[in-house]
């Protein structure tokens, strides 16, 4: 069975990862400084996971209420909600996956912060937002979590904002186990007090959890084999009536991804690939315009935008099912390709019905640095396959 993701680290990598000393701070020194370099800035700060990061960002700011998309990981607004901010609905476009600026407009004011999301790493509408935000005095954080190396008009996102925070989670363009981010940070004021909470509210990552997450990321690289992949998926999904571990339950308390610090050995897997990113933002812009051209056509599903201008470094490739999403997901799982779901149970009100549509539609193709020109080629064929068959509701 060909998975819904893989892994850009291998065995070594994790081997090698588990004699770095924690006490040292060399690879996390030089992970910032390759950050730093990247975006510009000597405002980064390393974090235990994307959502991590914007807790500790949101908890830093005076501001009470977060202007959010409504159509977004739930991992966002639990952060925002542990944070003790309101969380503000807006939205999304008539035809993308972002937030419409012309919906976040009457949200915003002096007590607000615009939440501008780059989902799947295709940009939104960056200029527009800031226009709007600078108009009615809200500070503007870019959700690049799954942006990294996505540009506008030759500019990173991350870059635009007052803040950013980015995601090194195993589904991201770059990843660990299990989790990973970084503030990147424009203000030295508020710097210093992200620096100081972090300081004050996380510890370091315990012994027993970083050998717990070495052997995950170990069973993670195993599952590349097709084999062991269709047992896993078997035993987790198939014979539990299950399709994925995304939940609508937000947590009520800070657990390890709010808590522990990026650990050294964690530094030590991702910087290699930082120092690589061209390489892989390069193999994933192949990818997404190779399925967009041989995908082209389609009767029942929808395509994601393309990348007119080369830019982006998307790290999924999400379809919307116009028929029986779930039927089409079984029926591809019967003949050896999985799919992942994004969002699939959202937090915003059941009024926000451009965003439940997409919830309810989008699946994602495999699509990550290491599929292969064959599996993406059977992946299209069976796409095309049960397209042919998909009967549109209504």
């Amino acid at each position: 069975m060909i998975p819904r993701t893989k892994v850009n680290y291998r065995l070594a990598d994790l081997a090698r990862a588990s004699l770095v000393r924690e006490r040292t701070q060399s690879k996390r020194q030089a992970l910032i400084q390759e950050l730093g370099t990247l975006f510009s800035s000597t405002y980064i700060l390393l974090t235990a996971s994307g959502r991590g990061a914007l807790y500790a960002l949101l908890s830093c700011l005076p501001q009470r209420r977060v202007v959010l998309p409504a159509y977004t990981c739930t991992a966002v607004v639990e952060a925002v909600r542990l944070a003790g901010k309101e969380a503000l609905f807006a939205e999304c476009e008539d035809d993308g996956f972002n937030m419409s600026p012309q919906s976040a407009k009457p949200l915003l004011d002096a007590d607000t912060i615009l939440l501008a999301t780059h989902q799947f790493g295709i940009p939104c509408d960056i200029r527009a937002m800031l226009q709007l935000a600078r108009e009615a005095g809200a500070f503007v954080i870019e959700d690049a979590a799954a942006s990294l190396g996505s540009k506008v008009h030759g500019q990173l996102t991350g870059s635009f904002g007052d803040a950013a925070f980015f995601s090194f989670d195993s589904t991201k363009l770059v990843n660990v186990p299990l989790k990973g981010g970084f503030l990147c940070l424009r203000d030295a004021v508020i710097y210093q007090r992200c620096a100081d909470f972090l300081d004050a509210h996380t510890r370091p990552m315990p012994t027993g959890r970083k050998l717990r997450y070495l052997l995950l990321g170990a069973i993670l690289v195993l599952l590349d084999n097709p084999f062991l992949y269709r047992c896993f998926h078997n035993l987790k999904f198939r014979w539990r009536g299950r399709f994925t571990d995304e939940s609508a339950n937000l947590n009520s308390a800070l657990g390890p991804f709010y808590l522990d610090r990026l650990a050294e050995w964690q530094a030590s897997i991702i910087l290699p690939q930082i120092q690589n990113l061209g390489q892989l933002v390069a193999t994933r812009r192949r990818l997404y315009a190779d399925y967009l051209a041989k995908l082209c056509g389609l009767k029942g599903i929808s395509l994601p935008p393309p990348d007119i201008c080369g830019e982006w470094a998307p790290i999924r490739f999400p379809i919307r099912v116009h028929g029986d999403k779930m039927a089409f997901y079984w029926q591809s799982v019967r003949r050896g390709v999985d799919h992942a779901f994004s969002f699939t149970f959202i937090a915003c009100p059941a009024d926000f019905k451009a965003a439940h549509r997409l919830a309810a539609s989008i699946l994602d193709i495999p699509f990550y640095h290491r599929l292969s020109n064959t599996e993406l080629d059977r992946v299209v064929n069976v796409v095309r396959e049960l397209d042919s068959a998909i009967k549109p509701r209504g």
